[in-house]
């Protein structure tokens, strides 16, 4: 589900990516914000980091059990300072509506967050330039086209 070492960009890995498969698992990767997870369906997570020209990018797909689940997560997560960077399919019964954000609010970086079928996922960048945002957008974008079929089950 993880993009490719150069499939966006110039990004690299660094390293394994790491899964967490159980409460206890999700407690280490993520401390506190492991309940609104919990709470709402979570099965497991994997995350990963990249790296390009020393900056470092982060991402988290986590399977939600379900699109309900990973829509409430991801509605329950929605920033109040956002901007849209793609929609659910118009034929989906609840219509077209926001399914990958960038979080505009923050103060020394950007996190996308965004769902596809059971999957929720979250990118982040502790870069607050140009060039930055478009790199967190661009492997958001990359991340739902490559697990498109998600939508589907």
């Amino acid at each position: 589900m993880l993009p490719a070492d150069n499939e966006v960009e110039s990004w690299v890995r660094v390293g394994p990516a790491t899964a967490a498969n159980n409460d206890t698992q999700l407690y280490n990767q993520i401390d506190g914000a492991a309940p609104k997870y919990i709470d709402r369906g979570w099965q497991g997570s994997v995350y990963a980091e990249y790296s390009q020209g020393g900056v470092l990018m982060s991402v988290a797909i986590h399977d939600m059990g379900s699109g309900d689940n990973a829509d409430s997560i991801f509605n329950y997560d929605l920033p109040l300072s956002r901007i849209v960077i793609s929609n659910t399919d118009p034929n989906d019964p609840l219509g077209a509506r926001p399914n990958a954000v960038v979080d505009m609010g923050l103060p020394t970086g950007y996190q996308a967050k965004a769902f596809i079928g059971q999957y929720y996922i979250e990118v982040s960048i502790d870069d607050r330039s140009d060039a930055a945002l478009a790199s967190v957008e661009a492997f958001t974008v990359k991340i739902l086209d490559r697990n498109a079929w998600a939508a589907k089950s």
